[in-house]
């Protein structure tokens, strides 16, 4: 039988501020900074107004409020990185969501309680939340969130990686543990029913503090994301709080009432809840499934067209104009790396790399140098010619035009020697590359895997 909503039962004053704010502030959050995990919203950001207005104003807060010289980059679709725009969102989203329960409070005063409210709103957020941490899981069964360790992560020195190569280096290295995290994430899926709400919200917290510990410890570069999924999990168990520590901590039998529903007042209106529920979560996991095979398909499709070039190449000779450069020149390359899943690069003197990206279709090798200044480089592109397709597309050809990345044609001498030809500015270079002979699978990471018996610590 259809558990009905409680009408009688006062709120308290705080409960209900705090109630009018939290939900304001996910809601805008949901729509404004996460639109990628919705198709509808993902649409309406780049093809409606969301896109414009949010630069925009993210723009206009950030120049004219706070005074920020430099260029704000604007996120692409699924992007969770903590870019100056995304901390200014946060604020924009925090104010309106300040002065909207302050207009909330006045205009609805009288009410008791937010009881048909409060099922909606947590109902939204958590099919949010059990749809975001799903898609994550599904990275990590589907080894697309950490790949597989390639050429560059095992040719470089520990110390010479950034915090969160090493993170990504560690979670690369064992697909069990991607499904083990795969597993812990996939219990947001309790989320979606009102009886597991609690339990899955428990277990979601505990998922992602857990997250929080590795991006804030490993300087990983999405830290307010998932601290704000954790707040959005934290909300789901505040009802349930008190019926928790006490379980906990007096030993008393302790029983967690279900969210109620509204009261439907004819059957049709009830059928159409259940059926909009079926075809949601239906929808969402067929497509969120397919979504990840075609993109591991597609990813296996890029490994495989390269694997003719794939490898760790040492540089021979690097040509400007008529002069070879000495190994001892910052400009010349050291070593280039194709075809790693998680790093295509080049190395300079004393390790310094530059990433790269090599369509082989064209045997071209786009040279990008930073990714903090590429992205500069394109926003400033589409802060001068808009955002459409047609740029998103082309983005490369205009930066190669504009000399802001280098591009090199390749060709293959033989079965391990690759020649380049490019431009540095207004000079001509060529460039001679001998693959090394290694194999992955020759490192010593790679060859030792799990054993039952130990008779001493394999540490070295």
């Amino acid at each position: 039988m259809e558990e009905k909503a409680e009408t009688s039962s006062p709120w308290k004053g705080y409960q209900k501020i705090t109630f009018r704010f939290v939900t304001l502030f996910f809601i805008l959050f949901i729509i404004f900074l996460d639109w990628s995990v919705n198709p509808v919203l993902s649409k309406l950001y780049y093809y409606g107004p969301l896109s414009n207005l949010l630069d925009n104003v993210i723009s206009w807060i950030g120049k004219d409020v706070f005074q920020i010289p430099y260029i704000i980059i604007s996120p692409y679709d699924g992007e969770h990185n903590d870019r100056t725009y995304v901390y200014l969102l946060y604020f924009t989203m925090a104010v309106v969501a300040v002065l909207g329960t302050i207009v909330w409070s006045l205009i609805d005063r009288k009410r008791q309680n937010y009881n048909v409210l409060y099922y909606w709103g947590t109902a939204i957020i958590r099919y949010y939340l059990a749809f975001t941490m799903f898609l994550f899981a599904l990275y990590k069964f589907f080894k697309l969130q950490f790949p597989d360790l390639g050429y560059y992560t095992l040719t470089t020195q520990l110390g010479d990686m950034s915090p969160m190569h090493l993170a990504w280096a560690f979670f690369g290295y064992s697909y069990e543990y991607n499904v083990f995290m795969g597993i812990a994430e996939s219990a947001s899926l309790l989320l979606l029913f009102r009886r597991t709400t609690t339990l899955g919200a428990i277990i979601t917290m505990g998922t992602l503090a857990n997250v929080m510990a590795v991006n804030y410890s490993y300087d990983v570069h999405a830290k307010l994301y998932p601290t704000a999924l954790f707040f959005m999990a934290l909300f789901l168990v505040l009802k349930d709080a008190k019926r928790i520590l006490q379980f906990f901590f007096t030993g008393k039998a302790i029983a967690l009432p279900v969210i109620k529903t509204p009261v439907f007042q004819k059957p049709w209106m009830h059928i159409s809840k259940s059926v909009l529920k079926i075809v949601v979560i239906g929808y969402f996991l067929i497509f969120s499934v397919a979504g990840n095979i075609e993109y591991q398909k597609r990813s296996e499709d890029m490994v495989e067209a390269k694997s003719e070039y794939s490898g760790l190449y040492i540089v021979e000779s690097f040509v400007v104009n008529e002069d070879t450069l000495s190994l001892d020149d910052p400009v010349r390359w050291r070593q280039l790396i194709i075809g790693d899943s998680m790093l295509e690069t080049v190395r300079f003197k004393e390790d310094s790399v530059a990433l790269i990206n090599v369509p082989v279709d064209t045997k071209e090798l786009r040279m990008y140098g930073d990714p903090t200044d590429l992205f500069e480089k394109m926003q400033e592109v589409y802060n001068e010619l808009g955002i459409a397709d047609s740029i998103y597309y082309g983005m490369d050809s205009i930066l190669i035009a504009r000399q802001k990345i280098s591009n090199y044609y390749f060709e293959k001498l033989d079965s391990n020697t690759l020649q380049l030809k490019g431009m540095i500015k207004n000079d001509t270079v060529h460039i001679t590359a001998k693959r090394k002979p290694v194999n992955i699978n020759d490192f010593r990471l790679m060859k030792r895997r799990f054993h039952w018996i130990n008779e001493a610590s394999y540490f070295y």
